[in-house]
């Protein structure tokens, strides 16, 4: 089964090599098999005369593969989302479809346009904390002729729960409560920043003392 799972990556890699990165959003390039997957589906849509696509990828842990993408669209007064993950674990790896379904409402795309997303051109930012392969979300959001996109990272959109950006994220995120658990899964109101943990350990060596 191990030798399997082997196969099977070095497959992936080798298909990446071949077909090189894929332009996501301005100079950001992608290697991620979802990313390839929801750009396929989006551009179906097109062909099809769909005006107005919202695609989205949360890359949860940027060290191996892992994570999920949507496809967000409108089309007869019903509005659609088409989701796949990929697995990683056991003897499951690489993309899964997991279809489409009808969602309630077009709250996504209308948070978008009421507060005019379009003319936001940077991404909050954070000091408190740094994380080697933290999280990484990309959406874009493409109206007839015109594109829409950002990419920002997981730590950003945790610390800026006031920005809009960080907030629209927080939408499209499967992970409601905490969207955006920092990397590997732990609760922002868990994580220490290293002036913290430096407090604490001091905190602790002067009690020891008394």
């Amino acid at each position: 089964m191990k030798l399997k799972i082997l196969i099977i990556q070095i497959f992936l890699l080798i298909g990446i090599q071949i077909n090189g990165q894929i332009n996501i959003c301005e100079d950001y390039q992608s290697y991620h098999p979802i990313d390839e997957q929801i750009f396929t589906f989006r551009d179906s849509l097109k062909e099809k005369g769909i005006d107005t696509v919202l695609i989205y990828r949360h890359w949860q842990y940027t060290n191996g593969f892992n994570g999920y993408g949507k496809v967000i669209w409108a089309n007869n007064g019903k509005h659609f989302q088409f989701k796949t993950v990929f697995e990683n674990s056991g003897d499951k790896y690489g993309t899964k479809s997991l279809g489409t379904e009808i969602i309630k409402n077009d709250s996504i795309v209308n948070f978008y346009f009421q507060n005019n997303l379009d003319t936001i051109t940077k991404n909050p930012t954070q000091a408190m904390i740094s994380m080697s392969h933290d999280a990484s979300h990309f959406v874009e959001i493409t109206i007839k002729d015109k594109s829409n996109c950002f990419v920002i990272k997981g730590l950003d959109v945790t610390f800026n729960p006031e920005n809009l950006r960080a907030k629209w994220i927080r939408m499209l995120s499967d992970e409601k409560d905490s969207s955006v658990k920092i990397s590997v899964g732990e609760r922002p109101e868990k994580a220490e920043t290293k002036r913290t943990k430096k407090k604490r350990k001091w905190k602790r060596r002067k009690n020891q003392n008394n």
